[in-house]
């Protein structure tokens, strides 16, 4: 759908006053307690790209006193950035050199996820592969090894979140509506891609129902009830202080991975202890199982979903790096639909080469026809990356070439401080490394759009849900619920069908799926399809061409991933407050462009979180924001191997 003219999207920008009323009636459906709706005031606080060393005569007094914090805020980021236990390449490296074996370390990341489930209680994962299976996988691949067969992935323990299809487990998304224990009996693309580069499933993990969800409050219940998924990003520091690892040691590292399991549980109680009373916070969502194994370190890489910034905020709060690729460039075959106009396979990983390796793995190329999914899209393995070319963190020519947009329509007045101030540190830092770093004006990308891309994103995503989630009704897909036949006959006008219909997704679907079903049909129906879902999709269109010309101007955009640190799990966001906080990432999910957000660490000595920033690159873009990310995540650490 193309708009040809600015006076067509201005039309467009008055058709969508029917979205804003469209979200005043999602959250009047969706919210039990009915919050009045807020509107982001955008571009009242706007983003000034000023060097770090020096204050500009023009500078108001508040930025001036913004920047006088930026060295020492610096500091303080490098100095306390959590690093993760392992990374895939460092794994790589002791399993090439012998110092462990693949069965080592999975039986390593498998103590890992156990002491997090029992110790931490994580709800991280749904499901861990039998032991027997786990090994009898990594002894086949160290006998490979042995033969001097390597694959990119060989013997790295990774995790799948619930809703991609593993052949021998049972496919869930975590809803009760698919409790079902069969397994599925076939792997998605993406997961038949990982095992045929060598990985070693450990597990499957956590996620909001269907995905609905930034919370992980929304996910499957664990054995004591529990339906959040916790965020381990506080504990990690004592871990490592109290296992006595250290990074810069790969020897004693390899002695570590072969420590008993019983050792293991021990330190994840001291670590628990140590941590003391600090609020639990939460994972975000919906692919919180996946972060939060990643930061853990249960797993070296996790598949995730992103429909609307489910790997990307949750990756921010849990403090690892997380790909949303373009629409399309991953096989969504074996992906449990929600909305699949927005729904895309994602990457997890501890940092950014991570990232890279899986991907590399996983994207299709044009000369593979295994794909089974229709809107699949082609990527070019011939592309140059800076980081083939030599590039390093240290290099302060290492992005030259590169232009970097920095959006004033993503500048919003809601924007906490501490979250501006990295985004400015970000923008400067890049800078220093030889990027061409710009302010895109509000009249290439409009805030307009950037504010109403919310409510038509849930208008969209509801309405494909109501479609796609129609399927669960007991006799195409998952358990029919038990029927009462005696009550059942004091309604005549319902029949048997529909009373199990009923029955079944009433006992299987969680409040929040039934809420956007709700608000997917509204939106459907006769007297709202034209004036609510085709402006919304309209909208869309116009947002489309506007990323479009953005990228005529820069390469790259460096945005914020998310306006908040994590939330405690006692204190959750209300629903308004969670929606306004996606608009960081639902425009991107929007125009279908590829995204990928670094970890940054902010607070104070004794109250870390994470928060991220994302960089966002035109469709099949995704070597160039990696790269860019890859100088950004070195910024914000002082090892990143």
């Amino acid at each position: 759908m193309e708009v040809e003219d600015e006076a067509e999207l201005m039309m467009m920008m008055i058709d969508g006053t029917a979205v804003s009323r469209l979200y005043r009636l999602y959250l009047s459906v969706c919210v039990r307690r009915v919050q009045p709706t807020t509107h982001h005031s955008v571009c009242e606080v706007p983003i000034e790209i000023y060097p770090l060393d020096r204050t500009p005569h023009s500078a108001s007094s508040e930025n001036k006193d913004k920047l006088s914090c930026h060295c020492n805020l610096t500091s303080m980021h490098q100095r306390r950035a959590v690093k993760p236990l392992l990374t895939i390449e460092r794994s790589r490296r002791l399993l090439a050199s012998g110092l462990i074996s693949s069965e080592q370390l999975c039986s390593f990341c498998q103590t890992l996820a156990v002491a997090g489930e029992q110790q931490w209680k994580l709800n991280a994962f749904t499901r861990l592969m039998p032991t027997q299976e786990l090994v009898e996988q990594a002894r086949a691949s160290d006998e490979r090894r042995r033969k001097g067969s390597v694959s990119p992935l060989e013997g790295i323990p990774m995790s799948i979140k619930a809703n991609l299809a593993v052949s021998t487990q049972p496919l869930t998304a975590a809803s009760g509506v698919l409790r079902d224990e069969t397994p599925c009996g076939f792997d998605a693309d993406a997961v038949s891609r990982l095992e045929n580069s060598g990985a070693i499933i450990i597990g499957i993990t956590n996620m909001d129902e269907f995905g609905m969800g930034s919370l992980g409050s929304h996910a499957a219940p664990s054995e004591d009830g529990q339906t959040s998924t916790r965020n381990p990003f506080r504990y990690m520091s004592h871990l490592k202080t109290v296992l006595s690892w250290d990074d810069n040691d790969e020897s004693s590292m390899s002695e570590l991975i072969k420590l008993s399991s019983d050792y293991i549980l021990e330190a994840h109680e001291e670590a628990l202890a140590r941590a003391g009373d600090n609020p639990i916070l939460s994972a975000g969502g919906s692919s919180c199982g996946s972060a939060a194994s990643v930061a853990h370190g249960s797993s070296l890489a996790s598949l995730g979903t992103d429909t609307g910034g489910s790997v990307r905020l949750p990756s921010a709060w849990c403090g690892v790096v997380g790909l949303k690729p373009s629409y399309g460039l991953i096989s969504r075959h074996g992906v449990v639909s929600y909305a699949s106009s927005l729904d895309t396979v994602g990457i997890l990983a501890p940092s950014v080469d991570c990232v890279r390796t899986v991907l590399e793995c996983l994207a299709q190329h044009e000369n593979d026809n295994g794909s089974r999914d229709s809107t699949a899209s082609f990527y070019d393995s011939c592309v140059p990356s800076l980081s083939s070319l030599g590039a390093t963190k240290d290099s302060s020519g290492a992005l030259s070439g590169i232009k970097i947009g920095i959006p004033s329509a993503f500048s919003v007045a809601d924007c906490p401080e501490s979250i501006r101030q990295v985004w400015n540190i970000g923008a400067h830092s890049l800078q220093d490394h030889g990027a061409d770093v710009k302010t895109i004006s509000t009249h290439v990308l409009l805030p307009e759009l950037i504010r109403k891309s919310l409510a038509a994103y849930y208008i969209l995503a509801s309405a494909e849900a109501s479609s796609n989630l129609s399927r669960y009704d007991g006799v195409r897909y998952g358990p029919a619920a038990s029927i009462d036949h005696e009550q059942s006959q004091v309604d005549t006008d319902t029949t048997p069908l529909e009373e199990l219909f009923s029955a079944t997704r009433s006992e299987g679907f969680g409040t929040e799926v039934v809420r956007r079903i709700l608000c997917g049909t509204s939106v459907l129906s006769s007297d709202r399809f034209h004036t609510h879902y085709e402006a919304a999709a309209k909208l869309r269109a116009a947002l489309t061409k506007q990323f479009h010309r953005a990228f005529e101007e820069v390469d790259v955009l460096l945005i914020p991933t998310v306006l908040s640190s994590p939330c405690s799990l006692t204190e959750l966001l209300d629903s308004t407050e969670m929606f306004a906080n996606d608009v960081m990432t639902v425009p991107i999910s929007l125009a279908g462009l590829p995204s990928v957000s670094v970890p940054v660490t902010v607070g104070t000595c004794d109250d870390t979180a994470s928060v991220g920033l994302q960089l966002v690159g035109s469709r099949l873009n995704e070597r160039v924001i990696l790269d860019v990310a890859k100088v950004l995540e070195g910024i914000f650490s002082n090892d990143t191997s």
